[in-house]
């Protein structure tokens, strides 16, 4: 029910009402549709979103039947479109302004997204982080499967990362925290093993990173000169809530007496596994279950909080990967809420103590990380 487009609709109005949000829209990013919230006023983005506005507008003639589930009022500018009637929100050495950038890649098991129920927290983020939070709606199944989300997530946070959204957002990445629940801490675990594996190759290569193979990698920066130039920045830091970092069906504790819990039961946990892995990959691929990447990809993660229920059937798979993130020497924390079933931070916005507890905390660490 969350993913309907009316409900979407609504949260969007909403949080203008009554969350006071300065920015609460949609916008396309790398051809794919995103949500872009901001408490703070962006000026240079109002100006993108207006400027897009009146494109569509001008466009009346769209065939709305080929717009997304979320961008029924949207064109995507083309390329040699982008500049038109656009106002460049300049600093004095002739750059974007800078903004910090909150990536959320929400739940839903792949199936759906649970953007509508996010939206009031993710206003939370925004207001006490002064970042903008990004959304993006990937594409679900059954119609899309692996790699395709994971695809188009990593080359949205490849533009954020590598300053290619300046024209498109009216501003660039500063700092960049992904954070992700569920499905979405999924793709968000497994960004950073595509990130780490990607520079591990980068690094053990001498040829120029164009040279490596697309299907393996995502878009590398601009510069080529050296090994340096051709890494792929790391997010500054990651938060997953309930992670799916294990699509294998393999029983565990937490699996045996999660049996039960009203948001993934195991057999949902099959159905999502096996439809979301196309044919040919591995389920304990890296890319599909993160649970399975090496310590030398693990010790390249950025610092990482997880929370996770201690009901959750996914829970020892957390425990286990935060250990090893520790093992390995990288700054991970995980905190285990108990009362709540799997994937409840929309639960704060309800009112539930626990979840509010998470939000708080959630909130305190990320402004850590970008302070």
């Amino acid at each position: 029910m969350v993913s309907l487009p009316v409900l979407k609709d609504l949260m969007l109005q909403a949080s203008r009402i009554i969350k006071g949000a300065a920015v609460a829209d949609r916008i396309i990013l790398c051809g794919v549709p995103c949500f872009i919230l901001s408490k703070d006023p962006a000026p240079e983005l109002a100006a993108v979103l207006r400027q897009q506005a009146k494109k569509r507008l001008r466009d009346s003639s769209v065939n709305l039947s080929q717009l997304s589930t979320i961008a029924e009022t949207e064109v995507h500018l083309h390329s040699e479109e982008r500049n038109f009637g656009r106002k460049s929100f300049v600093g004095s050495k002739g750059q974007y302004r800078q903004r910090d950038v909150i990536l959320h890649l929400t739940g839903g098991g792949f199936f759906a997204h649970t953007i509508a129920s996010d939206i009031p927290y993710l206003l939370d983020w925004s207001t006490s982080t002064g970042s903008v939070v990004i959304c993006p709606e990937y594409s679900l199944l059954p119609e899309n499967q692996f790699p395709f989300q994971l695809n188009q997530i990593a080359t949205i946070y490849a533009a954020l990362a590598n300053g290619n959204t300046g024209v498109d957002l009216g501003f660039d990445t500063n700092s960049i925290i992904v954070t992700g629940e569920s499905a979405g801490g999924n793709l968000a675990a497994a960004l950073c093993v595509k990130l780490a594996m990607h520079n591990i190759e980068a690094e053990s290569k001498d040829e120029d990173p164009r040279d490596i193979s697309p299907q393996s990698i995502i878009p590398v920066g601009k510069h080529s000169s050296g090994t340096r130039d051709r890494l792929q920045r790391m997010p500054d830091a990651i938060m997953l809530s309930c992670p799916a970092l294990n699509l294998s069906t393999e029983l565990s504790h937490s699996r045996v007496i999660g049996t039960e819990d009203p948001v993934l039961p195991n057999a949902l946990i099959s159905a999502i596994s096996e439809a979301y892995v196309s044919p040919g990959f591995d389920i304990k691929d890296p890319l599909v279950s993160p649970f399975y990447a090496s310590d030398e990809v693990l010790r390249r993660f950025p610092p990482a909080l997880l929370f996770a229920s201690s009901r959750d059937p996914l829970l020892d798979d957390s425990v286990a990967f935060n250990e090893r993130l520790r093992v390995l020497g990288v700054d991970s924390e995980l905190m285990a809420v108990h009362n709540v079933p799997h994937a409840y931070l929309g639960l704060g916005t309800a009112g539930f103590p626990e979840a509010v507890q998470v939000q708080r905390y959630a909130m305190d660490w990320m402004s850590s990380k970008l302070s």
